[in-house]
């Protein structure tokens, strides 16, 4: 059983209605580049978009520019893809600056160790 899990995280209200008024562009980027890259079935990937659950961040963030409109979190349970995380990320980055380049973006690839699930897939 494999899973590749995608959740879009607005950090702003701004950037929470920009995710939602463009939410179909934006989960096909993210399918696409999760399905091309890492060569995965349509049915080992899941896209959520979240709603903002950020109050604020600290001031040294903001003031130097660091604080991200969006982070991307993108975790799989396929150990053998993660030489192809850093692809995946510069995939990610480059369709995003070509629709959305004036929001922001952090993309985060990880591992999930051990999951579990009760539907049947």
């Amino acid at each position: 059983m494999h899973v590749t899990y995608i959740s879009i995280l607005p950090k702003s209200e701004n950037s929470r209605s920009r995710m939602t008024d463009n939410c179909e562009a934006v989960m096909d980027l993210l399918f696409l580049a999760a399905k091309d890259v890492l060569q995965i079935p349509d049915t080992d990937i899941i896209v959520e978009l979240n709603s903002c659950s950020t109050v604020s961040f600290n001031r040294a963030a903001v003031h130097s520019g660091a604080a991200p409109d969006v982070v991307i979190k993108i975790a799989t349970s396929d150990h053998y893809l993660q030489p192809r995380f850093q692809t995946l990320c510069d995939r990610v980055v480059e369709g995003w600056n070509s629709h959305f380049g004036d929001i922001k973006l952090e993309v985060w690839v990880s591992l999930i160790d051990a999951w579990g699930t009760n539907a049947d897939l």
